[in-house]
């Protein structure tokens, strides 16, 4: 490689790390491609797969005719059936396996229009993907030389990762923290490889995840993120957080959105259970048709979101409902139904598709039993005999769902009511004892260490201080 080539590719190497839009790029890249080429007409285009068609980055030196006809399908039939979609070898005229005739672009646009050679090269990224095209048109038989020629299929690397428009899209990853896996939603529910990131099952075409991404992206939103359980072979015992971007204006328009697969974050304390019914409430739907579609009752449902609310410290339910969808703090409808750890209490349970067992649907009974009468003085046996489970198979499900036994679970539940009971309650009508009581907590004595324990603060000095 003589002087001025290595000139070309290190200006050339120099383009494709620059900042900037896709269109600079392109523009910039004809300084250094007339260096090897005196090309009177130029098109350097990105495929859009989906449409079939080229969409021009830069088109010029060519009339309106000529333009129309190389951004239509019949040219992809041409490129195809040179093998250039598969091959990144650059032909010119001469190098055509086929006579000039039988090519519709040559025999009936380019030649008339007054060029006489040219060279095209087809644009792959390093994953293997065809991406686009260069083309350099020229009204001389002597450009370009064999040497050019070989030179640009020598930079046709390198210009792909310049004018890769998944490489402003890849850059959306550094905003998603700690993501784990990534890919591109097109238009058509199809999916690209995202570069640097891996894929993930859930990520796969026609996915329930992609449905729900594609459905938020109808509606007109740019930001999406929402939880989900995971595969049954993928972390099980955890929720995965998606994350999904719209696309930014680009010249592939099918491209939608990117999509990720990150940890779920600071959950507050929320259980599976309670992610699921923000994944109702974000959608409006009434606590009766929760109830009924979860098969509980509506207490249920309603000490479910009053739980909720505590945690997120929001005095209503639009506010809670507020608070979910923009922190996607919630398992989609379509999600929920499709997958019943859902219906657990914690993030913890079987992956997509795997059935609900009777221990799953037996922990269930019996955590809907302490949220609906949190006062009952509950036995160990008497849980085990609402969910229809041995002690110590009750046992094991709690310590699976929630990392603790039944009992102390109840215990916890009791003393966040309680909690709550005392900074709604008027001091003036209503004592400790009284409210301790009424929440399962007979001795008001053991009731005011354990809330010390818990909040910091004794009961009495959180009723004066009520909010």
């Amino acid at each position: 490689m003589d002087d001025r080539a290595l000139a070309v590719a290190a200006e050339v190497t120099r383009i494709a790390a620059l900042p900037g839009s896709i269109d600079d790029r392109a523009r910039a890249l004809l300084v250094p491609l007339r260096r090897l080429v005196p090309f009177v007409g130029v098109c350097i285009a990105l495929l859009d797969p989906e449409r079939r068609r080229l969409v021009p980055l830069i088109s010029h030196g060519y009339d309106a005719r000529t333009r129309r006809h190389v951004a239509g399908s019949q040219i992809l039939d041409v490129i195809e059936s040179l093998g250039m979609h598969r091959s990144a070898a650059p032909l010119c005229l001469r190098d055509l396996p086929v006579p000039m005739a039988t090519l519709p672009v040559w025999a009936d646009y380019l030649w008339p229009a007054g060029f006489r050679e040219g060279v095209s090269v087809s644009l792959f990224t390093p994953d293997g993907r065809h991406m686009g095209m260069i083309n350099l048109h020229t009204d001389t038989p002597a450009h370009p030389t064999d040497r050019a020629r070989d030179l640009i299929g020598m930079l046709a690397p390198t210009i792909a990762v310049a004018l890769d428009p998944l490489r402003l899209i890849a850059t959306s990853a550094q905003i998603v923290q700690r993501a784990q896996a990534g890919m591109v939603l097109t238009d058509s529910g199809a999916v690209v490889s995202l570069p640097g990131l891996p894929s993930h099952t859930l990520l796969r075409a026609g996915s329930p995840v992609l449905d729900v991404v594609a459905r938020q992206l109808a509606d007109g939103a740019t930001y999406i993120t929402f939880l989900c359980p995971p595969p049954t072979t993928d972390t099980p015992g955890g929720l995965l957080r998606i994350t999904a971007l719209a696309c930014p204006h680009q010249p592939l328009r099918h491209l939608a959105a990117a999509v990720f697969i990150s940890p779920p974050g600071n959950l507050h304390g929320l259980t599976p259970r309670e992610l699921q019914i923000l994944g109702y409430l974000v959608e409006n739907w009434p606590r009766r048709r929760i109830a009924t579609t979860l098969g509980v009752t509506e207490y249920a449902v309603a000490a479910h979101v009053e739980d909720i609310m505590s945690k997120l410290g929001a005095p209503n339910v639009a506010l809670v409902a507020l608070r979910a969808n923009r922190e996607g703090l919630f398992v989609p409808r379509l999600l929920s139904s499709r997958d019943p750890a859902c219906d657990s209490t914690e993030p913890a349970g079987p992956g997509p598709g795997r059935p609900l067992g009777s221990r799953s649907v037996g922990v269930d009974r019996a955590i809907d039993a302490i949220h609906i009468h949190p006062e009952h003085r509950f036995t160990l046996a008497q849980l085990a005999g609402i969910a229809h489970l041995s002690v110590r198979r009750l046992d094991a499900g709690f310590q699976r769902r929630v990392g603790t036994s039944p009992m102390r679970y109840l215990h916890t539940v009791r003393l966040r009511r309680a909690h709550d009971d005392l900074r709604r309650a008027d001091p003036a009508t209503d004592t400790v004892s009284r409210i301790a009581a009424r929440n399962g907590f007979p001795h008001s004595g053991r009731f005011a260490v354990a809330y010390r324990i818990a909040y910091g603060a004794t009961p009495s000095e959180t009723l004066r201080n009520r909010t």
